[in-house]
């Protein structure tokens, strides 16, 4: 399947290659991106993500990429090497490695990820999130720190589009970064979540009665979850009124 223009525009405003969580492969591993001309802006790259870009052709033709990586568990970063390494040998462009400009340990520990894959820093350029422009779907893309493994720095994203804000959790355990969004737009273009069914005191992932609690009843029909757990949270998911997103 040859790639369409942000073929979402006008509905959602990412494409998903995933919507699985890390032990529901059958899933993928949740990521989304938007491309635009010879353009992308890749949000998470897990194990299943590159092989999937190659699959659907997301890659074909692309003159520039901005990956943004909102942890270094395996189902977020897994394949990011070998994506890295498809740029500079196959399309002969460096990748340009997102970064938040005010975390350096996290900056660090995303290098140091790259070179373990054995890539030389020759073969990427880093930036930060006021770099990555000229997008006719974003005007800003932003980290945003959140809690999901305290062993780890972890960030949702946040994205302004004409039709109002994008917020993209990734993996957290908490709904602060939800409601500062919903608190800080009046106009909202997407939510995207993740979940599961589980609940329990520890949980590092964010529960679907927690969610749910979480939203008002207007911000409901903008809501779409991702990373999922397992078949059973899918289903759970829907019989409370969440949609979920389309791969």
């Amino acid at each position: 399947m040859l790639w369409t223009e942000n073929r979402k525009m006008g509905g959602e405003p990412l494409t998903f290659l995933g919507r699985g969580a890390a032990f529901n492969p059958t899933e993928g591993n949740t990521a989304a991106y938007i491309r635009e001309e010879d353009r992308l802006l890749l949000l998470d790259c897990g194990e299943t993500v590159f092989e999937r870009l190659i699959s659907r052709e997301v890659l074909t033709g692309l003159k520039e990429i901005h990956i943004a990586i909102s942890h270094t568990h395996s189902d977020h970063c897994g394949s990011l090497g070998s994506l890295v390494f498809y740029c500079f040998f196959a399309l002969e462009i460096k990748a340009h490695i997102v970064l938040p400009a005010d975390e350096p340990d996290y900056a660090d520990s995303v290098r140091l990820l790259l070179k373990q894959f054995g890539i030389p820093d020759a073969y990427y350029v880093c930036e930060v999130p006021s770099e990555v422009t000229g997008f006719r779907a974003i005007s800003s893309f932003r980290f945003v720190k959140t809690v999901h493994d305290p062993h780890l720095t972890c960030f949702s994203f946040e994205l302004e589009t004409p039709e109002g804000g994008v917020f993209y959790s990734a993996d957290t355990c908490r709904t602060d970064e939800l409601t500062a969004f919903l608190e800080s737009h009046d106009q909202i273009a997407a939510i995207y979540m993740e979940a599961t069914e589980f609940s329990a005191p520890g949980n590092i992932h964010l529960s679907l009665d927690c969610l749910r609690a979480a939203l008002p009843e207007a911000a409901m029909e903008k809501t779409h979850l991702m990373h999922l757990s397992s078949k059973g949270c899918m289903e759970k998911a829907m019989n409370i009124g969440f949609m979920i997103v389309d791969v």
